[in-house]
């Protein structure tokens, strides 16, 4: 795929209204394309610059840690370039951070981070709005690969208000997709008992360790699964509704969310199951689907918000189409889907989209404790 392709199928993605952190198991390997390098990093920050959610690749277990607990050191205002309030504040929020000057590679945060896990090159993407600093996005290489050129930066420059517009983009609910399962067994005070061997890798994954603390050290999951203990219970009273719904909990993560539904397992009621499903966006599936199809850009957009539901008039309006335009392209996508209608388009995808599967191992969604 060419870099102006890329670019274009990077705008669609960035302006379908996903959430950037959510939809970055699909977008991280178009911005590789348009900008290659090793591994990339996006931390969504507070108003005072501190780390509170990133997605990052590459990262050893000693960086993931150091990163969550190290966010005094990247809201501080400090010396060091590299500290999130130097780089939200800096006049200029696309650079090479890390090149050959010898205080970039000594900046306390980067040289333990980067340093160890062979990362030295970085083009840094400092994210804000009118409203104040949204995130950092940081793309890397390795020290043996040539550093980040100007022409590289230019194109960083572009894609900077896509990205900006995608990570201010409010995280709706909308529709999800079951990408996993696993099950446990819970106390009341919503201590896990057993799990099985999915869910115990789940937990290693998303729990252990200071850079998993949102689930575990904030007890959000132990607290979720007391809840959820407690809901069982009052369904079992005398007064309960006889056909009470299963109860269930959603915690949102960066790429999806966390589904929670328990069942009670004995009389007693002194344990509960509690089946957990692991669900990306619906939305992040099809943009897959379409980004790896030979659909223009434009067209990709077309299709997107036509399987959102708005009718072609809206789309027309909202892309700045003219009505014979907006039928060509409509048309096109109907035989190049081999379809014959509107609803044949969103059959269609959505039959695709179940085929799609994310690499979560490699693209694994981290929570902050910064």
């Amino acid at each position: 795929m060419s870099i102006e392709r890329s670019l274009g199928v990077l705008r669609v993605l960035c302006s379908s209204g996903v959430d950037l952190l959510t939809q970055m198991p699909v977008t991280s390997q178009l911005l590789k394309q348009a900008l290659p390098s090793f591994s990339l990093s996006l931390i969504r920050v507070d108003d005072t610059c501190a780390p509170r959610e990133h997605y990052s690749e590459f990262f050893d277990e000693f960086s993931h840690q150091l990163f969550a607990s190290a966010g005094h050191h990247f809201s501080a205002r400090s010396d060091d370039p590299a500290a999130f309030g130097n780089l939200l504040r800096n006049e200029q929020p696309v650079g090479a951070l890390v090149e050959t000057r010898p205080e970039y590679v000594a900046g306390a945060t980067y040289q333990h981070l980067f340093k160890r896990n062979g990362i030295h090159h970085t083009l840094d993407i400092a994210l804000r709005d009118e409203r104040g600093p949204l995130g950092i996005l940081g793309m890397f290489r390795e020290e043996v690969a040539r550093p980040f050129t100007r022409r590289e930066v230019a194109i960083a420059e572009r894609l900077y208000p896509w990205l900006v517009h995608a990570l201010a983009a409010p995280r709706g609910q909308g529709a999800f997709a079951e990408l996993d399962t696993a099950m446990m067994v819970v106390r009341r005070d919503g201590r896990i008992e057993s799990a099985s061997q999915r869910a115990q890798r789940w937990l290693e994954d998303t729990a252990a360790g200071d850079d998993r603390a949102s689930l575990m050290k904030d007890r959000r999951l132990p607290e979720a699964c007391r809840a959820l203990f407690q809901a069982v219970e009052d369904a079992r009273r005398p007064r309960a509704a006889s056909h009470q719904p299963v109860p269930t909990l959603c915690l949102p993560m960066t790429g999806g969310r966390l589904r929670l539904r328990a069942y009670a397992l004995d009389a007693e009621g002194d344990r509960v199951g509690v089946h957990l499903a692991f669900e990306v966006s619906q939305t992040v599936r099809v943009l897959r689907v379409l980004s790896s199809t030979d659909l223009s850009p434009q067209l990709q957009r077309v299709a997107l918000h036509l399987w959102q539901g708005d009718d072609a008039t809206s789309v027309a309006q909202r892309l700045g189409l003219s009505a014979e335009t907006m039928k060509s392209y409509r048309k096109e996508l109907y035989m190049r889907l081999d379809v014959h209608d509107l609803e044949g388009l969103r059959r269609v995808l959505d039959a695709r989209a179940r085929d799609v599967t994310l690499d979560f191992e490699r693209h694994q969604p981290l929570p902050s404790g910064g």
